[in-house]
């Protein structure tokens, strides 16, 4: 599934705005070609130092590859439409669905997430980048 709109979106009125929303899309549609796509994604669209909050728990850019390597394992996890995107400055808000499909049992489930994120505008090849973000949704996964 290819990402590309948002069913309630804000106006984009800078160009860092417009940065981290096409960050956003293409992060996304990256996210999409499994693990080894997703690794690829984290390596350009956070900053080194970056720091992930998810269900609480802050992690360090590479505890949250570690997380996320064991959930692979476990789930394919495909990221859905857009619902919400909010961009002002250097801070978004997004509200997306995840189709995940435990690979073990086959269940699928619809799980619907809502981040915050800061972002660091880096400029030239680098461009915009995450700083720190913040996650949660209403199915947490767990690969125990």
């Amino acid at each position: 599934m290819k990402v590309n709109e948002v069913k309630n979106p804000t106006p984009i009125e800078k160009e860092i705005e417009k940065a981290i929303e096409d960050r956003l899309f293409s992060g996304f549609n990256n996210w999409n070609g499994g693990y080894d796509g997703w690794l690829t994604w984290c390596n350009t669209l956070y900053e080194p130092d970056a720091h992930y909050n998810v269900y609480g728990k802050r992690l360090t850019l590479e505890q949250y590859k570690g997380m996320m390597g064991q959930l692979f394992q476990h789930f394919t996890m495909e990221l859905g439409q857009f619902e919400n995107m909010i961009i002002r400055d250097n801070w978004c808000a997004i509200r997306y669905t995840v189709k995940i499909k435990n690979l073990h049992t086959g269940e699928e489930i619809l799980q619907n997430t809502m981040e915050f994120v800061q972002f660091k505008d880096n400029g030239g090849d680098i461009g915009v980048r995450v700083v720190e973000g913040w996650a949660l949704s209403d199915s947490p996964l767990s690969a125990n």
